[in-house]
């Protein structure tokens, strides 16, 4: 029985408790969301080069993808509490010590290595935690634990707008590092290991390997390389206005700063709405005709609405789209990963299916940053991520084309 399980030395454990703390930690990794809010006041404080800026959140996401390997690793050898200790801590030292930096190069070591270390073993391990506890809701406990992630910029947005606003960047820096210690350090007490689970008769067992490809097989389908790239072409153009919503707003509609953090908050609600909406819809109506639509609606808003919209409406239905749509890539890209290469292995497969989103996290904002520095404008950033997202859609097809030659071939074996 599950209850019987869920106890340490004797002692009932919460899960609910559990997976709160683990919500909680995810809302520290989405603080990542309101950078565009201050890359703005970076920029204006220091001089800094848009394409310099732009590279600190890059660099962030790729050692948060590079240490949630690391993370995952280690799960099976350590506690989970103390690995989002450790990773709440490091997540507060890089953006405390970040109010520091009056050099490019200080920047990217403490707010993006630092920063973005903390944050990859803060997902994988608060994550993984809660799914294990909830071996009877994992939809729910996913849920919580994204929807978290992906609406903390709701409440960060204006609380990093009111900061800049009141005591600038640096300081701001040092407050929400503070802030993070503390939250990070309370919640991470209340993160426990899962209970092991009832042992699998051998016919289970064998059954449960079946079910899923090591990710080194994984690795030798063509199907697994068209994913890796679909991934990263499907998420620059959400990347990029993520990365770039402050600037886009002031530049096109000329919104002010409390605007900004609205549009951020909003663009916020629009992602968690898509991840759960077109996550659901996916599960009906099948993951490609739904990854079709989501990249469909981004490449026609990018190359034919974004450039023209000119008010604080049209840009923030402009940006509901996009972030949907994203929310929407972001949420059905798992699910077809556990469709094609099964569920014994997937942590370990969806790890490097996710170094497609870092790569994507590189090539949207830094595209946004290099046009602007060249013309002087996004604007022709726009219909270029349009064009990469219809590669997305021809990719998908692609996918869909070689994972039925895969289903084929294992099927004559």
């Amino acid at each position: 029985m599950l209850e019987e399980r869920m106890r340490k030395n004797g002692r009932p454990v919460n899960r609910w408790a559990v997976l709160t703390a683990a919500g909680t930690l995810n809302a520290l990794v989405g603080s990542i969301y309101i950078w565009s809010i201050i890359s703005v006041a970076l920029s204006a404080e220091h001089g800094w080069a848009p394409q310099e800026i732009a590279f600190a959140y890059s660099f962030y996401i790729v050692c948060e993808c590079c240490s949630g390997f690391l993370a995952g690793y280690l799960q099976t050898r350590m506690s989970p509490r103390f690995l989002t200790l450790c990773g709440g801590i490091c997540l507060a030292a890089g953006w405390f010590l970040a109010g520091f930096a009056d050099a490019v190069p200080l920047l990217y070591l403490t707010f993006s290595m630092l920063g973005g270390i903390g944050s990859g073993f803060i997902y994988n391990v608060s994550v993984a935690t809660a799914t294990a506890w909830f071996p009877d809701k994992r939809g729910l406990a996913n849920g919580v634990c994204v929807g978290c992630l992906g609406l903390s910029p709701i409440v960060f947005a204006p609380l990093g707008s009111l900061l800049i606003a009141a005591f600038g960047p640096s300081l701001s820096f040092h407050i929400c590092g503070a802030f993070f210690a503390v939250a990070g350090i309370t919640a991470s007490s209340f993160i426990a290991k899962a209970p092991e689970p009832k042992p699998l008769s051998e016919q289970d067992r064998k059954e449960a390997v079946a079910s899923g490809m090591t990710t080194s097989r994984m690795l030798r389908q063509p199907t697994a390389w068209l994913m890796w790239l679909l991934f990263a072409v499907a998420a620059s153009a959400g990347m990029m206005v993520t990365g770039h919503a402050a600037a886009i707003g002031a530049e096109l509609a000329g919104v002010t700063a409390s605007q900004a953090a609205m549009q951020v908050s909003i663009l916020a609600l629009a992602n968690f709405t898509g991840r759960l909406v077109f996550g659901m819809l996916s599960d009906r109506l099948g993951r490609y005709p739904m990854l079709v639509f989501c990249m469909a609606g981004t490449a026609v808003v990018m190359m034919f609405f974004l450039g023209g919209a000119h008010d604080f409406v049209s840009l923030t239905a402009a940006f509901c789209v996009i972030g949907a749509t994203f929310g929407g890539c972001m949420s059905i890209m798992p699910a077809l990963t556990a469709d094609l290469f099964g569920i014994e292995h997937f942590g370990q497969n969806y790890a490097f299916m996710f170094s497609g989103y870092t790569c994507a996290s590189v090539i949207g904002p830094m595209l946004g940053a290099s046009v602007l520095a060249a013309t002087g404008s996004y604007l022709a950033a726009f219909p270029a991520a349009g064009i990469l997202t219809c590669v997305g859609i021809a990719l998908t097809v692609a996918t869909a084309v070689f994972a039925k030659r895969m289903r084929r071939a294992d099927s004559r074996k």
